[in-house]
């Protein structure tokens, strides 16, 4: 913006040397009209009309520049809005997520103690089988001894 402010203070300083400087008189004649002025003065006339017609053309521009500025102020906070809301859900899918493997983690280390409480019952209704087996079967006979085999009788 100060470049436009110096840019337009020079323009005007280099317009009055320029006045000073061409201080004839013309006639200036548009359609029925005739005018006799000072060089000068006509040129700088023309420059004015050049600004204003300048800023006229202009102003549509500004105007849609600040419709556009606003539009995108809006869309801006509904987006920051939306980014908010989207972090909020993330955070809490984190959480969640979070609470989740927490979970699996004891439900792992329960599961690792019930397999350890299933091996070591297993293996003593094993020892207990072992023994009911062994108490069950009832005790072998001596061995059986045999008469001696007879003789035949001869008479």
């Amino acid at each position: 913006m100060q470049i436009f402010l110096v840019l337009a203070l020079l323009i005007a300083i280099v317009a009055v040397i320029f006045a000073l400087q061409n201080i004839a008189v013309v006639s200036i004649t548009f359609f029925a009209w005739s005018v006799d002025i000072s060089l000068a003065v006509a040129l700088l006339v023309s420059l004015a009309a050049g600004v204003v017609i300048t800023l006229l053309v202009s102003i549509p521009g500004r105007i849609k520049g600040g419709w556009n500025s606003v539009a995108s102020k809006k869309k801006f906070n509904s987006l920051q809005t939306e980014r908010n809301g989207l972090k909020a859900r993330v955070d809490q899918a984190l959480a969640d997520r979070d609470s989740y493997i927490k979970k699996w983690e004891d439900a792992q280390k329960e599961v690792a103690a019930l397999e350890e409480e299933l091996a070591s019952v297993s293996a003593a209704l094993q020892d207990a089988e072992k023994s009911v087996v062994v108490k069950a079967l009832p005790p072998a006979p001596p061995p059986a001894v045999l008469p001696p085999p007879a003789e035949a009788e001869s008479d």
